[in-house]
């Protein structure tokens, strides 16, 4: 039997970590999570994808700088259209890591914080694993 719902439904995909990539580099915005000591925290923060991994600046005094040195992290993105109610969404994880020396980066690696005040210290989360989906319009 047909119901509406199956009528409406979009298609979902998943999406192989080249196309995750690629998405990745088409935003300059995501949420960065990590695990506090009350739970889990999502932030958003400005960011730029160099050799795979993700880069964001942060203030040295701030809660993510507290929490994710060498600990696990994730990064995600997505577009979302709700009036067709598609889009995608893109996850990378791993263990987050500061950039000793921002010097060992190229000019284009080195991504510009949007906030104001000292953004000093400069976090990559590799991609160790990426995944990502798709919703199709119904």
């Amino acid at each position: 039997m047909t119901t509406w719902s199956s009528w409406t439904s979009g298609k979902l995909r998943d999406l192989d970590p080249s196309e995750c990539l690629e998405l990745l580099r088409t935003r300059s915005v995501g949420r960065v999570a990590f695990c506090a000591e009350d739970g889990p925290v999502v932030l958003p923060v400005n960011y730029v994808v160099h050799e795979g991994d993700v880069l964001f600046r942060t203030s040295p005094h701030n809660s993510i700088a507290r929490h994710v040195r060498s600990r696990p992290a994730a990064f995600q993105v997505d577009e979302i259209d709700d009036f067709t109610q598609s889009g995608w969404s893109v996850l990378l994880r791993g263990t987050a890591e500061l950039v000793e020396d921002v010097h060992d980066l190229p000019p284009e690696g080195r991504p510009v914080s949007w906030a104001e005040g000292a953004r000093t210290l400069f976090v990559r989360v590799p991609g160790r694993t990426i995944t990502g989906r798709r919703l199709y319009p119904a």
